[in-house]
């Protein structure tokens, strides 16, 4: 075991005690692990939900404590509790090793990475730990009221604000020790329209990576106009007829389709012992101008205020993220991974691994993930439409499913609008679109890289029983043919 202990203190943080990472790191030395990593974690956060004008849900709060993991014999062992109890966690934590070791049938090693030292505070113009709770109240409050009509059309609402800041410090076995603050602050609008026995529910959502300035640079007031618009036009326009369709779709379904089709099909934990992508690498999956990015580097899209929503500087092992072309010039290149998924498929940790809490176990996850165009094969957004003579616009990607081994997906579309000979025609009801992954891939025609505002274009995605924030709002793309409706 390399570099235990023997650290010197270089910052005094709410939750940095060096002394008992030492401890830890000393525990484990004995237990012969060959590597440790602590998440000393301390949040702050803020939830409120108000349906039909009325609160749901009120709370605010803290939340710390340490997640241990250990590596020994090559297997994991993890767990999780408070700091005064951390003999006892790491007890946990080796028992839980003990039984993974019984069980596992595979051996875990790491991929390299050099040890980094490192204070990261993501500022906040009007940090939202400052905000009276009663303020936040009142704007979800007014937005949701905000969501009614003077018809009567709109039946139901419900508003949504989360903020927290996660202070948390990572200190590894191997020297690492990084200290962040990361604050995120998110407001979701769900209006429903309804006449009769029909309903059409729309959405909008707005956030960053940072604090409450985002309400000075995002008329929230404006965007929840939008979605209660939305739901009325969609609530009387006619269905779109199910089949196969030429498609184009916007920003906000690029993103969806690269986050949850193509990306998840990538995530190296998850290969290991399936899915779509599994011995791919250096395979042709699109045409030579395609390219998929998953980029945690993306801090601002130029032209907008808000930071990405899958902005950081590390992940959750201190790895430095980057901006990893998944694929290039349509051939797949590598996958997204974690230390150990790298050095199972030999390729270098892509700083992916991430966890929902210090009580979670780090899995790999994506940040801003979208699809783009080679620079010399870019399109307008006009260029994207222009190629698709008769067939569909789709707009406003919602929540989906995806199966990653079959290589299936099903996504809910908010907007349709019929194409005529390349002109935008008449909006239909909201719908739902399907297919494979690869098939999707190997028809895409065109690209736009004019990227969507990425305060609208962002969502917490599930796996494995935990949630992280991730975005952004991509380009414009068109495909061959899509099934749409069914």
């Amino acid at each position: 075991m390399r570099n235990f202990g023997n650290q010197t203190n270089f910052w005094m943080e709410p939750n940095l005690d060096e002394d008992l990472y030492k401890q830890v790191f000393e525990m484990a030395a004995k237990e012969n692990a060959t590597y440790v990593d602590i998440r000393d974690e301390d949040t702050l956060y803020a939830s409120i939900e108000v349906v039909d004008g009325k609160v749901e849900k009120s709370m605010a709060g803290s939340e710390a404590g340490i997640g241990i993991r250990l590596l020994i014999d090559g297997a994991w062992g993890f767990s999780y509790g408070s700091k005064e109890n951390y003999k006892d966690v790491f007890k946990m934590a080796v028992d839980a090793q003990k039984t993974s070791k019984t069980l596992s049938k595979s051996t875990i090693e790491l991929a390299e990475v050099k040890p980094i030292r490192d204070k990261i505070i993501i500022s906040q113009k009007k940090p939202s730990q400052d905000i009276a709770f009663e303020d936040k109240m009142k704007l979800v409050l007014t937005i949701d009221k905000h969501m009614l009509d003077k018809d009567n059309k709109i039946k139901a609402t419900r508003t949504r604000y989360v903020d927290f800041l996660r202070r948390q410090t990572i200190a590894t076995s191997e020297g690492t020790q990084i200290y962040e603050e990361r604050p995120y602050t998110y407001l979701a609008m769900t209006p429903t329209a309804k006449e009769g026995t029909d309903t059409n529910q729309a959405g909008a959502r707005v956030g960053q990576v940072g604090g409450y300035e985002i309400f000075d640079v995002v008329n929230v007031e404006e965007r929840a106009n939008k979605a209660k618009e939305r739901a009325i036009k969609g609530l009387e326009a006619k269905p779109v007829k199910a089949g196969k369709y030429p498609v184009v779709l916007d920003g906000t379904l690029n993103f969806l389709f690269a986050h949850e089709a193509a990306g998840h099909s990538t995530e190296a934990d998850f290969l290991r012992t399936a899915g779509v992508l599994r011995g791919k690498l250096g395979k042709t999956l699109a045409k030579n101008f395609v390219n998929l990015i998953d980029d945690g580097t993306l801090e601002y899209v130029p032209g907008f205020g808000g930071r990405t929503f899958g902005f950081m500087k590390y992940d959750d092992e201190g790895v430095p993220v980057e901006r990893t072309e998944i694929m290039k010039n349509g051939i797949l290149k590598t996958y997204l991974t974690d230390r150990a998924s790298a050095a199972h498929f030999n390729l270098k940790p892509t700083g992916n691994c991430r966890a929902e809490f210090y009580s979670s176990f780090p899995i790999v996850r994506m940040r801003n993930t979208y699809l783009e165009a080679s620079k010399d094969s870019e399109l307008s957004e006009e260029e994207v439409l222009g190629q698709i003579k008769n067939g569909l616009l789709l707009k406003i990607g919602g929540g989906g499913q995806v199966d990653p081994i079959r290589g299936t997906f099903n996504f809910g579309v908010g907007e349709v609008y019929e194409i005529h000979n390349g002109e935008i025609g008449e909006l239909r009801k909201a719908t739902t679109l399907s297919g494979n992954t690869l098939e999707t891939l190997g028809k895409i025609m065109g690209l736009s890289n004019k990227m969507a505002d990425p305060s609208a274009s962002i969502g917490f995605c599930g796996k494995d029983g935990q949630s992280a924030p991730t975005g952004t709002g991509a380009g414009w793309m068109s495909v061959k043919v899509m099934t749409v409706g069914g």
